[in-house]
């Protein structure tokens, strides 16, 4: 007889210590055949009875592995079910099994590591009430993660709440709800792209771009802007970041966005190059200048560069709105208030009309590396092009892309 071995999974967390399944075979002759095929282990004694009589059997065998490969049917379709992968087992062979003999294998959990996400068990084959085959097993339970992309800013809403949780989960603090609102809600470039993976029910992780227009020869370019990564702490180990910006990107270039870019932190930053593919310009510094200085400051001339787009009104209306932040025009330059000193947040060279009174922050790369003495903290700029067409193309860098989150 056989018993069927109908499909069913145990979620990690519902396994307990002492859960046990059984299957039931009864060994055949094609079974013995079709094993020695699969395995190329062909000893006469599994396959040629005259042989098998001069044994210390009598009798031909069914091969040990074949019984214990039932414990693979057991892990693999009941518990701890799909997906789950064999990390070790030991076996002792004590008695042999013969045609016709029905097998129960049977496994039984000894013990259950949910940070390790492995479980061990007791495995026992039988014939009867004998035992032919014991030993122990361990099995690795991957997580299944349910995995959205979110298009469109009324089905993001549906998720704030648990957004803005993970976020305190993640940082510790909570996230001002107006500066989400803002970013993700009130952009009138375009819906954001956002990535949400759920264990269950729990929001586990999210990372997500936020659409923003640059100018490249005066026309307008489609990009996306990376935002906050958010992983909740006991997920950071399985890769979810890098997979989910992957999907983001692919979802983005789909829409016509034609790069992403975005100010990595020098903790992130090797992951976005090396595992990402973004290009980073690792040699900017943040500088604070006096008026005078500032006015002594090379000028650097920018052509045939891709460059935040002030033109487009409500971009920069938008971009000026920030919740919680004082920017102002001076000129062509956009400035932001910060503790004492100005950010200078877009940079259009001519700083002469600027207060004479106030200390400058001003975004500069290595190229004027004489003032390096003035030099507050280092920047990092990155960016990912998904049309290939710009990948020669210099961004003009300013403060006013990075300065979002």
């Amino acid at each position: 007889m056989k018993k069927s071995l109908v499909f069913s999974k145990i979620p990690l967390e519902k396994i307990e210590v002492g859960m046990s399944v059984s299957y039931s075979q009864t060994i055949t002759d094609s079974d013995i055949k079709s094993f020695a095929g699969l395995s190329g282990d062909r000893n006469p004694v599994h396959l040629d009875q005259d042989y098998a009589k001069s044994s210390r059997f009598k009798n031909r065998i069914a091969h040990g592995m074949m019984t214990a490969s039932y414990f693979s049917a057991l892990f693999g379709t009941k518990i701890p079910g799909e997906g789950c992968v064999y990390t070790y087992q030991s076996l002792n062979f004590k008695r042999p099994v013969f045609i016709n003999d029905t097998v129960e294998a049977i496994v039984t959990v000894t013990e259950v590591n949910i940070a390790k996400r492995k479980v061990r068990f007791k495995t026992v084959c039988k014939v009867g009430n004998k035992i032919v085959t014991d030993g122990e097993a361990e099995l690795y339970v991957p997580i299944e993660f349910k995995k959205l992309i979110i298009n469109d800013k009324n089905e993001l809403l549906k998720y704030k709440t648990q957004i803005l949780e993970l976020f305190e989960h993640s940082f510790g603090n909570k996230m001002d709800e107006s500066l989400w609102d803002w970013a993700y809600i009130d952009n009138p470039n375009g819906d954001p792209v956002v990535s949400l993976y759920f264990d269950a029910e729990r929001l586990v992780g999210h990372y997500a771009v936020i659409p923003i227009k640059f100018i490249y020869k005066q026309k307008n370019l489609d990009a996306v802007l990376s935002m906050t990564t958010m992983v909740d702490t006991a997920y950071r180990k399985y890769g979810i970041f890098i997979e989910q910006a992957n999907e983001v990107y692919e979802k983005s270039a789909e829409l016509g966005y034609t790069f992403v870019c975005g100010f990595p932190n020098k903790k992130s930053a090797p992951g976005f190059k090396k595992r990402l593919g973004w290009t980073l310009e690792e040699d900017l510094y943040v500088a604070n200048f006096s008026y005078d200085e500032l006015q002594q400051i090379d000028k650097k001339t920018y052509s045939n560069v891709i460059l935040f787009n002030t033109q487009d009104k409500e971009n920069l209306a938008w971009r000026l709105r920030k919740p919680n932040q004082n920017y102002f025009k001076n000129n062509n330059n956009i400035l932001k208030e910060f503790e004492d000193n100005i950010d200078i947040v877009f940079n259009a060279i001519d700083f002469s009309n600027l207060e004479k009174e106030k200390k400058y922050n001003l975004l500069l790369d290595h190229s004027l590396d004489k003032y390096l003495d003035k030099k507050e903290f280092d920047y990092i700029f990155g960016y990912r092009f998904f049309d290939n067409s710009l990948k020669d193309v210099e961004f003009k860098k300013d403060l006013i892309v990075s300065d979002v989150f």
